[in-house]
Order: C-alpha cells, then structure tokens, then sequence
C-alpha cells in the first residue's frame, strides 16, 4: 500500500461523472485517502478533493496507464478505480498494463456487452431471458414471433436503459429497432448488433455486492421505480436496511453465479434482477459501482458505505470491516423529478421542497438553458432529485410526494 506523509493511503480516480450524481462519493474518499484524479477535462468542483490531477483522454488505456505512472513517480501507482462507466474497460486495461489490483479488461467486457452476458448466462444454464442478436428489423419481428409479445428490444452496450423498448407487437418491434440502432450514450459504441429478448415480468431490483478474490458478498437490495412505459425510465429506487437479510436465497444465488460465470472476482458490483413468475431472473451486472444515487441512499438506510468498499478493494484490502455491521436501520429513497412535457429550464428552486420533514438530500440536476425532451428522445432528462429517509417505505412515500409537490420549475415548454 502506498502511504502519503499524512499517512492516508494514495486512491487515483479515473472519470468522474457530473456532480450531482457523484459528490458525494468524493466527500466519502476525502478524509481517509490521498486523493488524485485521472479526468477527461480540468477539475472544476473535484478540484478541492483532490491533491493532484491530470487530463488525458480517458478512453485510451495508454494515456490512462501514463497519467497514473505520473502521479506516484516515487512509491509507482496507487490504488485505482472508477464508478464511471464511460472509462471503465479503458481504466481496466491501464491497470493490468500496471499490475494493479482491478477487476479484469476481460470481465468488464462481458458485463458491457449484454449479447455476451446473455449467451454465457445461457450456456452456464443460468436462468437469463430468452435472446437474439438481429441486424434487421426484419430479423428482429422473427425473433419477437418466436419468443411470443411482448419483447424488448435495447442496445447490445449502452447504459442507463437508453433506447430499451417494451414491445407489443411486429409494427412496435420494427419501431424499436430503429431507436434501438440510432439510440447513443456518451462515448460508449453501441456495439454491434440489436438484442431481441423476452419480456420478463414482476418487479426489478438491484443487487450491490463486494467481490474480493473471487467471494461475493451481497450488501444491499433496492427496489427499482420505473416510469415513461414502454421504455425503462429509471425513476426512483428506495433501500431498506432489512432487505440484506430478506434476499431470498435463490436470487443470491443467481447473483454469485452470475459473478462466477462473467469472470468478476474483485470490485463493487450493480446487478438488476427481475422476480419473474418463474423465478428470478438476470437483466444485467454491471462492472461498477451503482449509479442513481444508490450508493448514497444505501448508506443512510444500512451503514454500510459501498464507495470506501470499493476504494479498500482498489487498495488490496478485504472490504470485509468496511461492510461488516452497518449500522443504518431505516428506509431512505430517491425520487427523480421530470418535467411534464419536453422543454427549456429557466431554473429550479428546491427551497420549500428540502423543507419538508424527511427530505434529507436536494439536488438541482437541470441548470438555466438546459432542453429536457422526455422519453425517449433524450436519455435520463430529470429536473432535480429528492430523497427521503423514514421508518418504512410509506414514510418516504408521504415526504416525497409533498416534496415533489413544492418542486418550483420554471420551464418553457418546445413546440414543433
């Protein structure tokens, strides 16, 4: 482990993701580690977290591998991580390129490409979702009449359910097939090919885990709040200290069966499960991290901090302390506003809404001048995001719905 002169450990960063939505994973970091950053632009508010800095760009594993080698010439590379999906293959390559301890380039390949996930679920007889990989719409309705309506149809590799269609029938399949291709995140290539699945039913949940040489360790279950149907607007999630203990074993099970056939044995991970009439059933696992604010809301309903998990794994250490005990004991969730029509924001006052009783945790996400056009022309277009911290699930409920409630948004709505 490489030690600083105040005796905090050296943790590099690479990416970040904006500020609303990670903050407050450098607020966790800041007090025990030795801060620096690998970015794709100069800090701006990462800036006072951090001792030492470079910009590169981020998707090169080389440039990544170099700015690390740069930032501790004398005791070599700190410990590495990322939440930042957009960086997460390339920050992998740098630190195998290094040998630092990370998950693997291979392993993080396999979880981003969801055609991959699918056909080694498949193969290892996990229970997954029916699949096809099409290059046509045309191939795309046959895959959709074999399977039987509805279906879904997504990316083989974006994030943040960006161009994920329900389908009902072969005019909305061909329908999704177009969004599906001309659907983009970011940086992220949307890989080759259009997957073509089964609809799954019952509700989703997500399953944050610690992986430390090969053992998974399920820390938190949250449950998931879709909106905007057909597509899979992500719209809240809530987290009970309870649900730990309450995880059926059966979907614990896919869990760490899925780690083992994907190849992840280091790292915090975020799988969404859906608790199908027939059993669980895999959606995806995710190489990183939870986004959305669920680590954050994970934290005050448990204890238990899933960002110094991940910077303990990063540094070699067994995250188990970390996650041991907790220490929460209520249920906190996350609500993300919209507006009701596509629109510009002129501003967003969270005033009256943080001072509802329960609400512990505002956020603007949508400053002056910025167009929200709602799903599905424009990924995840949320006004502000409120959470909540109660007793139980219909606590947060009530705090939330007034809040959301004395949300002021002076927006003008698009036209044409």
């Amino acid at each position: 482990m490489h030690v600083t002169e105040q005796g905090r450990p050296r943790l590099t960063i690479v990416g970040s993701g904006g500020q609303p939505y990670r903050e407050y994973c450098y607020q966790s970091l800041a007090g025990d580690y030795a801060l620096s950053a690998v970015l794709p632009a100069e800090p701006t508010w990462q800036r006072e977290y951090l001792t030492d800095h470079r910009v590169v760009d981020c998707t090169d594993p080389d440039a990544i591998a170099a700015a690390l080698a740069e930032l501790a010439p004398e005791q070599g590379p700190s410990g590495v991580f990322t939440w930042d999906e957009l960086v997460l293959e390339a920050t992998a390559l740098a630190c195998e390129k290094l040998g630092l301890p990370h998950m693997s380039s291979a392993a993080v390949a396999r979880c981003r490409d969801k055609y991959a996930t699918r056909s080694l679920m498949a193969g290892a007889g996990l229970p997954s979702a029916a699949h096809r990989l099409v290059s046509s719409a045309d191939e795309a309705v046959a895959a959709a009449e074999e399977f039987g309506f509805p279906v879904v149809v997504k990316p083989r590799s974006l994030a943040g359910s960006i161009g994920v269609v329900r389908a009902e029938d072969a005019a909305a399949v061909r329908a999704a097939f177009e969004l599906a291709t001309g659907a983009a995140y970011a940086t992220l290539p949307a890989g080759e090919g259009i997957l073509v699945e089964e609809y799954l039913d019952g509700p989703e949940i997500s399953v944050d885990s610690v992986v430390f040489e090969g053992v998974v360790h399920c820390v938190h279950v949250a449950q998931k709040r879709l909106g905007f149907p057909p597509y899979f607007e992500e719209v809240g999630h809530l987290v009970t200290a309870a649900t730990p203990d309450a995880l059926p074993q059966e979907v614990a099970e896919l869990v760490r069966a899925a780690h083992r056939t994907l190849g992840v044995d280091y790292g915090v991970t975020h799988a969404e499960v859906r608790l199908t009439t027939a059993g669980p059933r895999l959606v995806e696992l995710n190489a990183r991290l939870g986004g959305d604010l669920i680590p954050l809301i994970s934290r005050m309903a448990t204890g238990i901090d899933l960002v110094k998990a991940a910077a303990e794994i990063a540094l070699g250490h067994d995250p188990e302390p970390v996650t041991r005990g907790g220490g929460g004991g209520g249920t906190a969730e996350v609500r993300f506003v919209y507006p009701p029509h596509d629109c510009t924001v002129r501003s967003v006052d969270l005033t009256a809404a943080g001072s509802v009783p329960g609400i512990v945790h505002t956020a603007a996400l949508a400053g002056p001048g910025t167009q929200l056009l709602l799903p599905p022309k424009n990924p995840i277009p949320r006004l502000a995001a409120l959470i909540a911290v109660a007793g139980d699930e219909a606590g947060t409920g009530r705090a939330l719905d007034l809040a959301q409630e004395r949300v002021v948004a002076d927006v003008e709505p698009l036209t044409g």
